[in-house]
C-alpha cells in the first residue's frame, strides 16, 4: 500500500464471538487479512457470548432462548457503534430467525449464502461435517435430503464428538483427528459419490487453518466471511 493511500471506508463489524474460543479468533484474523489485503478500514468490535449456553439450547432444540441469548448480545453490539452483525459458528443459526426478529440491526446470515456458493462451486451433492444438529438436519434444512451424502451414524457420533472437544477445548485437531477425518471424507467422495465436503463448524475451519484438508471441501465460515466483508464493503451513509 503506498505509504499516503487512505483506506477505503467500511461499516462496523460486530461478531459474536465465544462459540468457542478459535471461532471469533478465526473470523477476527481472516478479516483482518482481507481488509490488508483490499486496503480497507477494518473496524471491528467483538462480544463474548458462553459456549456452554449456545450448546445447550442447540442440542435441546430451544430456539427461543437462543434466539433471546444471542439476540440480547447482537444488541449490545449494535450499543456499542456496530452496523452489522454475525454470529461466528454455523450451528447457532438453528435459531437465526429468532435472533433476527430480536436484533435492533442487521445480521449476516450464513444460511442465506450457502446455496450460491455451492452454485458458485459447481457442487451437488456433499457430505456435511459439523455439530450433530448441523449434520442431521443438512444444515437447517438449506441442503435438500436427495444432495447429501448421510453419513453412518457412528460416524456422526464420532464426529460430533470431535468437533465438540474441539469447541470447548480450543485445541488443535491432533493427527489422528485429522487422520479419522481424512478417511470418513474419502469414503464419502470415493465411495458414495458426494463431490465435496462441507466444514460446517468455524472450530474445523480453524482445525485445517495450518493446513488446508486433502479432501475436496467447501469452508461454509469462509463464505460467511465473504459475505461480512460484501456488507462491511460499503460505507455508512
Amino acid at each position: 500500500m503506498p505509504p499516503n493511500e487512505t483506506p477505503a471506508p467500511t461499516k462496523k463489524i460486530g461478531l459474536i464471538g465465544g462459540l468457542a474460543l478459535r471461532a471469533g479468533v478465526f473470523y477476527y484474523e481472516q478479516i483482518q487479512q482481507r481488509c490488508v489485503a483490499e486496503n480497507r478500514q477494518l473496524r471491528l468490535i467483538l462480544e463474548h457470548a458462553d459456549v456452554n449456553t449456545v450448546l445447550a439450547c442447540v442440542s435441546a432444540g430451544d430456539k427461543a432462548g437462543l434466539g433471546r441469548y444471542l439476540g440480547s448480545i447482537a444488541n449490545a453490539l449494535f450499543d456499542a457503534g456496530a452496523d452489522l452483525v454475525a454470529v461466528t459458528a454455523v450451528a447457532p443459526h438453528l435459531a437465526i430467525d429468532e435472533i433476527v426478529s430480536v436484533a435492533r440491526g442487521p445480521i449476516v446470515n450464513l444460511l442465506d449464502h450457502i446455496s450460491v456458493g455451492l452454485a458458485d462451486a459447481g457442487v451437488e451433492r456433499v457430505a456435511i461435517f459439523g455439530n450433530r444438529a448441523v449434520m442431521q438436519t443438512g444444515i437447517y434444512g438449506i441442503i435438500p435430503t436427495e444432495k447429501i451424502v448421510p453419513l453412518e451414524p457412528s460416524i456422526i457420533d464420532h464426529v460430533h464428538a470431535m468437533y465438540t472437544d474441539i469447541a470447548l477445548c480450543g485445541k488443535r485437531g491432533t493427527p489422528t483427528e485429522t487422520e479419522f477425518l481424512e478417511g470418513v471424507a474419502r469414503t464419502a467422495v470415493e465411495r458414495d459419490g458426494a463431490q465435496a465436503i462441507l466444514l460446517a463448524g468455524t472450530d474445523l475451519s480453524s482445525f485445517y487453518a495450518g493446513q488446508a484438508p486433502t479432501f475436496p471441501h467447501l469452508d461454509l465460515a469462509q463464505l460467511h466471511i465473504n459475505a461480512i466483508i460484501d456488507h462491511a464493503r460499503a460505507p455508512n451513509t
